[in-house]
């Protein structure tokens, strides 16, 4: 006779219907399939041009949460990361993303990887920048070289990394990179004179792309939403982008997205007991991230924290930049705003591209609102509607801080408790002030400010905070001592010089500069196109044996 099949009850099939979609990204534009977690790390933008979100998010339970409490960062690294990697996944077994991740952390300066650092008893400091390049951006990184080496290697495929910089992203993503076998990776980035950028940031860049021969830099005569111009049109031309294995590591990239989460996870749950203190009339113990913006990748991340159940707010802090925290207090966004060279470089950005991912939370997933939106920022500018403002408002709040106070806010930290903040991280620290200020004591949350850089990179603006010369300047931010990343760095602050010896000069380590002339969108396009044919070339070409 038959043979009687066990009854599945209905919520047994939603949840697992959740956990199979969990593994899959969408396109915030809704245009592509959905993709697995290796398909969307090579892919790096989706098909239709759009970025990658989670298909479903499976909130955290507070036994998972309180079990994370005792991980160090690289185990609470992979734990998040499984979360969006299916089990039986044949790319990335979790044999393979343990090797992954302790790999990507092995060169750091500091044992913990992430530390945090008290200002007061109501606002930490967590200091993303122990890597490498000293920014936070090689945590994300480190993770998505190794990874990406490791899917290219079992696809037998090779990639070419397209990238712009508006400062850390291009150092960081280099050295990230650097001597991979199958990975070829262009940067561009903007010269200083045409940006904020600093000595320190650019000779980071033109040293490793001198060094490795799988590492080429392209300066450009223009801000970094300019060189954004030739690099979108290229991920959009989708023919040219699957011909030439393009792919992205930018924060577009879901691995980067993904470690970022890790950071908000991690420091949460690095604060004292105490301060976690729940607010007036509710039981839960809730914080306020301040998150320094520029691209807004890191403020996705913490939507997607939230997503995931950790009971934090947002406060996205912004420089004289402001079209993100317009976006907030406003409800509006509109195109082509001038970029202002401030003197946090890295977030110097009036188009955070992130925003879609943003949007596309807001909404509820809503894929077809996300292309209206586009659409209309492209015509001149987008306008919320009242519910997704209301939605944004509630988890989002946001600050703008100029550079009078992002210098007063790094002289007076200083003098207050001997703690030397990086500009980027001084926005956030100052908008968290501001916000501090405007609420009563009983309404106070504990909060944690993201730590960009280390200030040695930008040794110019620290100089300018306390009035001194170049040599003070270097010398109160030098420590800690014994850091390794930030004698290495040191070394090369020494070397680096403001400005160029002549007009049309080439930095060393470019293999081009794009000039800005009439025709600019053309002919940056035209030339990013035929360098990437050209490493195509390359690499197809027969290798000798000698």
């Amino acid at each position: 006779g038959a043979v009687a099949l066990p009854r599945i009850s209905p919520s047994a099939v939603v949840l697992l219907l959740k956990l199979v979609s969990a593994m899959k990204f969408v396109s915030v534009l809704g245009g592509a399939e959905p993709a697995s977690f290796s398909e969307a790390v090579l892919n790096g933008w989706a098909p239709d041009g759009g970025m990658y979100w989670p298909a479903a998010v499976e909130p955290v339970s507070s036994r998972t949460l309180s079990a994370w409490e005792s991980l160090s960062y690289p185990r609470l690294c992979e734990e998040v990361l499984k979360r969006f990697i299916a089990a039986d996944d044949p790319d990335v077994t979790p044999l393979d993303l343990a090797g992954i991740v302790s790999a990507a952390f092995s060169s750091f300066g500091d044992a913990e990887v992430v530390s945090l650092w008290p200002l007061s008893d109501e606002l930490h400091v967590a200091e993303l920048w122990h890597g490498p390049t000293l920014a936070f951006k090689d945590l994300g990184m480190s993770v998505l070289g190794r990874t990406l080496s490791h899917l290219l290697r079992r696809r037998r495929q090779r990639l070419t990394l397209l990238v712009g910089t508006s400062g850390d992203t291009g150092s960081s993503a280099m050295e990230a990179v650097r001597g991979l076998e199958g990975i070829e990776i262009l940067v561009l980035y903007p010269l200083q004179g045409c940006s904020s950028i600093s000595p320190v940031q650019e000779l980071q860049m033109t040293s490793v792309a001198r060094a490795a021969s799988n590492v080429h830099l392209i300066g450009v005569e223009g801000s970094s939403d300019d060189l954004d111009v030739p690099l979108e049109r290229a991920f959009r031309d989708a023919a040219f982008k699957r011909a030439h294995r393009l792919g992205s590591v930018n924060s577009v990239n879901v691995v980067r997205l993904l470690v970022q989460v890790v950071h908000y996870f991690y420091a949460y749950l690095r604060l004292p007991e105490g301060d976690l203190r729940p607010p007036e009339g509710s039981s839960e113990r809730r914080a306020r991230v301040a998150v320094p913006c520029g691209a807004g990748g890191h403020l996705a991340a913490g939507l997607l924290a939230q997503q995931m159940g950790l009971p934090i707010t947002l406060l996205a802090a912004t420089n004289a930049n402001d079209a993100l925290h317009r976006l907030l207090a406003t409800g509006e966004l509109r195109a082509h705003g001038t970029v202002s060279q401030t003197a946090s470089p890295s977030m110097d950005i009036q188009v955070p591209y992130n925003v879609w991912r943003l949007l596309f939370v807001a909404s509820g997933g809503d894929a077809a609102a996300v292309r209206g939106w586009q659409a209309d920022f492209g015509a001149g500018g987008l306008t919320l509607p009242p519910r997704v403002r209301e939605w944004l408002r509630v988890r989002v709040a946001s600050a703008a801080v100029d550079d009078a106070l992002t210098l007063r806010t790094m002289l007076e930290t200083h003098q207050r408790c001997g703690y030397l903040l990086d500009p980027h991280t001084a926005v956030g620290v100052a908008a968290a002030q501001i916000a501090a200020e405007e609420e009563s004591c009983a309404a106070r949350v504990p909060t944690l400010c993201l730590g960009c850089a280390h200030p040695i990179k930008f040794l110019p603006t620290v100089a300018a905070a306390f009035g001194c010369s170049a040599s003070r300047a270097l010398a109160l931010a030098s420590g800690p001592a014994g850091h390794r990343c930030v004698e290495a760095v040191g070394q090369l602050a020494q070397q680096a010089k403001q400005g160029y010896p002549a007009a049309g000069w080439v930095p060393p380590g470019c293999c081009a500069v794009l000039r800005k002339g009439e025709a600019w969108q053309a002919e940056w396009t035209a030339a990013v196109r035929a360098k990437v044919e050209e490493l195509s070339a390359a690499a197809a070409a027969p290798r000798s044996r000698l």
